[in-house]
């Protein structure tokens, strides 16, 4: 039908059945390809695509994993690549949203709100283990509006059972709009 959606090689395996199998039954062609960044790609366009499962996972990219997310931006800029990371949730729908967003839990305790400490609490570390909380809505947000001035990133957010339709209107490729039989 046209262009073909590149997906990349460490994606993990079954946890994009439901993009695969609107893709298909939309007519979208897919193939597996190494890209140096994002998760979702094709020939002819500047734009590329990671998603992410969770609001949670952001912020986890944004904190503990920020070095190694700012090397793969840095990739896409150096390439005059547009990354848009695309957030599969129904909690926000737009960057404003997350600043009320709290995360769920301590990632030392991993409870959620069941005795261990509550990540809700501003002190910043855990009394149990004395570690770093992870990062809470306002903190994200932030995060998230300053690389979008400083770099060619863009955060959106869709719901997860959009996130196929939505990765080809950002690629640029065109679906058969009812479902192929």
């Amino acid at each position: 039908m046209g262009a073909v959606i590149w997906c990349d090689t460490r994606q993990q395996a079954g946890k994009h059945e439901n993009k695969m199998g609107w893709w298909a039954s939309h007519g979208v062609s897919t193939a597996v390809r190494k890209l140096d960044f994002g998760d979702y790609g094709t020939d002819g366009s500047n734009v590329y695509v990671d998603t992410k499962r969770s609001i949670e996972e952001a912020a986890q990219n944004l904190g503990r994993d920020h070095p190694r997310f700012k090397r793969e931006i840095r990739r896409a800029n150096e390439s005059g690549c547009l990354l848009v990371v695309l957030v599969e949730t129904c909690e926000a729908a737009c960057v404003g949203d997350v600043e009320s967003w709290t995360s769920g839990h301590c990632l030392h305790c991993n409870h959620y709100y069941r005795g261990g400490c509550d990540p809700r609490d501003r002190a910043g570390l855990c009394v149990r283990h004395g570690t770093r909380k992870p990062l809470q809505g306002d903190v994200v947000a932030r995060q998230m509006r300053t690389m979008e001035a400083t770099r060619s990133v863009r955060f959106e957010f869709c719901r997860p059972e959009d996130s196929a339709r939505r990765i080809c209107e950002l690629l640029g490729v065109r679906y058969e709009e009812e479902a192929l039989r």
